[in-house]
């Protein structure tokens, strides 16, 4: 019985180990002494994940510009988040990549916006309509109309209902209307 265990933990433990280190494995060594050599394979990922970041970057960086309202700051924020996605991302480098680096940056920028409240640092001033909205309808507006992130996806990002992000999609619909209104009456 105690055999029996051990075989099935030891099964488990190998499937687990599969699981994590497949993806980054490229190059398996077979001889007298098996061996894997992990530094090419990582070199290689490494450079795929950058390949996809390069790709996207235009994307991002226009999304991260519209959620932050000061360019440079949504520069600095969007490379920590591409940091931090590229070095725990261990799934197939896809598209869901950038979902994944915009989950991070929305995370990153909550974190930021609360330092400002928090009066250490003044905030630039944005005049865009998206300026005029709560940070809740902001994040909403760009993920849906920029980033063609579903209400789903943005309720799994923020970590909201999908009702309350449907709300913020409509409140700020109703906001940048009116004060799209009052600029044009000026």
């Amino acid at each position: 019985m105690i055999v029996q265990a051990g075989v099935v933990m030891g099964v488990g433990f190998l499937a687990l180990a599969v699981a994590v280190f497949m993806p980054i494995v490229r190059e398996v060594e077979l001889g007298l002494t098996p061996s894997v050599k992990l530094g090419p394979a990582l070199r290689d990922r490494q450079a795929e994940l950058r390949s996809v970041f390069e790709q996207q970057k235009g994307d991002l960086e226009y999304c991260a510009h519209l959620l932050c309202g000061d360019p440079e700051e949504a520069r600095r924020m969007l490379e920590a988040a591409w940091s931090q996605a590229s070095g725990a991302w261990k799934g197939p480098v896809t598209p869901q990549l950038r979902v994944y680096t915009l989950c991070l940056y929305v995370d990153l920028l909550r974190k930021h916006q609360i330092w400002l409240r928090s009066g250490k640092k003044p905030p630039k001033p944005d005049r865009s309509l998206l300026a005029g909205l709560t940070h809740d309808q902001r994040v909403a507006v760009v993920l849906h109309d920029f980033a063609k992130l579903t209400v789903a996806e943005i309720a799994g990002i923020t970590e909201h209902p999908v009702a309350d992000v449907a709300k913020s999609l409509a409140a700020a619909e109703a906001k940048t209307k009116h004060l799209a209104l009052e600029g044009g009456k000026k």
